[in-house]
């Protein structure tokens, strides 16, 4: 599957951009990462050869967190299974990062307000998702 302008990925990339002021030249420690090119995925996404997958790398996370971008932190009620993260690359329609192991960011209202109905339970929500 290739990354295409309907691919989640470019659709979100380019909404960020359009819409906040982010600055590529962060400098990250770990990575030694002294420029992060914006229109690269393997710079944004955890997984680039998925064009729907909206996991966040760290870098990017920070440079959103950074531009003021609102997001929604769970703090969950149990810890990431297995089969949490092959849920959230099919089932998230917005982007995400894993803050810890307990600990989930998001950045779709939507995705937000049902894990708040569903009380931060990340995998009853996901599980919910494939009925």
């Amino acid at each position: 599957m290739s990354r295409t302008a309907k691919s989640l990925q470019v659709i979100w990339q380019t909404q960020f951009q359009k819409d906040y002021i982010l600055n590529p030249f962060v400098s990250e420690s770990r990575t030694n990462l002294s420029y992060q090119k914006l229109d690269n995925p393997a710079t944004w996404w955890f997984n680039p050869t998925n064009p729907n997958s909206l996991r966040l790398t760290r870098p990017v996370y920070s440079m959103l967190i950074d531009a003021k971008v609102p997001t929604f932190k769970f703090k969950l009620t149990e810890k990431y299974r297995p089969k949490t993260f092959v849920q959230l690359e099919r089932y998230f329609t917005s982007p995400y990062y894993l803050l810890n192991a307990q600990t989930i960011v998001m950045f779709g209202e939507t995705e937000a307000m049902m894990m708040a109905l569903h009380a931060n339970n990340l995998q009853q929500y996901l599980d919910n998702q494939g009925t």
